[in-house]
């Protein structure tokens, strides 16, 4: 079955990069009158099972466009004329239809390149076009963190459709770790079946709830503190709990939400300010025992991390 889907999937990538240049060639000719009629062929099936009569011609709901952004190849997949993301190549394009040689030394033009980007960006398309054929439900997209491979996925239903990773942009840009990952699946769901948003990643450590507007962004390092200073008073007056998603800034005042990200694997927490620190010259913000574990900043003890000030 797999094998099957690939081939299928790899034959739309062709055409999409207009490799079948005339179509004609492979279009069946009609029967003549005076050609028998084939025999139809009997196919087995479960009772109750929905018969399929003539097939109904479903129009695409995603389409790619392939260009050049700052000297690399670049391929963003719309739904319903929405981008939903990017995928970046490490080269500029190459032009649809490239020649490869073939053993015997010579030219195929029915062979063609594609690089991974395009590859990926083709096969993505096709499948959503298959699922809004099918009449896929779209509350089964999904977004799972996998901790063995630190990377987001996203799933309709048990299937797995893409692997998150830094070549795969949102539109404008935009990454931003678990968000990210949220973004471009709660944008499938909308343009396949207009389902809710979803507000959580499955399997993260921390739940990511939907927040207002950036008031500040700042880069630095960060550290965390936990055991010794465990029970104690905070700057604020409260006790300290080293479970608990807080962290300590110079500055910013006590109740202050801000957005941490790690900027060595993009997994992001949000945490309250309410401590003082740290006063360790170099360093930005000074985490929870339980804020550092979620980002995976623990076994570093210190790392370059992103401060978005929400509120």
């Amino acid at each position: 079955m797999k094998k099957t889907l690939y081939i299928g999937l790899t034959t739309t990538a062709l055409a999409v990069f207009g490799v079948f240049s005339d179509s004609r060639a492979n279009t069946p000719t009609p029967a003549t009158a005076s050609a028998p009629a084939p025999e139809a062929a009997v196919v087995a099936s479960k009772v109750g099972e929905r018969q399929a009569t003539a097939p109904i011609a479903t129009r695409a709901i995603a389409t790619l466009h392939r260009y050049e952004k700052q000297g690399r190849e670049a391929i963003t997949v719309y739904l319903r004329g929405i981008p939903i993301l990017t995928f970046m190549g490490t080269n500029a394009a190459q032009p649809a239809g490239v020649k490869v040689a073939t053993a015997s030394g010579g030219a195929s033009p029915e062979q063609t390149t594609l690089s991974d980007a395009a590859q990926q960006a083709t096969i993505l398309t096709a499948r959503l076009n298959q699922l809004h054929e099918q009449g896929f439900d779209a509350n089964l997209i999904r977004v799972r963190w996998d901790g063995q491979q630190q990377r987001y996925r996203i799933y309709a239903d048990k299937e797995h459709l893409l692997t998150l990773n830094n070549q795969i942009l949102l539109p404008q840009n935009q990454q931003r770790s678990d968000e990210h990952a949220l973004r471009i699946a709660n944008l499938i769901r909308r343009q396949l079946g207009n389902a809710p948003a979803l507000t959580s990643v499955d399997g993260s450590d921390n739940t990511v709830v939907a927040v207002g507007p950036i008031r500040m962004q700042v880069t630095g390092m960060a550290s965390w503190y936990g055991p010794g200073f465990h029970g104690a008073r905070t700057a604020n007056g409260e006790r300290f709990n080293q479970d608990a998603m807080t962290a300590a800034h110079k500055t910013l005042p006590f109740g202050t939400r801000v957005r941490v990200t790690n900027l060595h694997n993009g997994r992001s927490v949000i945490v309250r300010i309410n401590d003082r620190g740290p006063f360790t010259p170099g360093r930005e913000i000074d985490l929870s025992r339980g804020a550092a574990a979620a980002i995976g900043l623990i076994g570093a003890g210190v790392g370059p991390v992103r401060i978005d000030v929400l509120q």
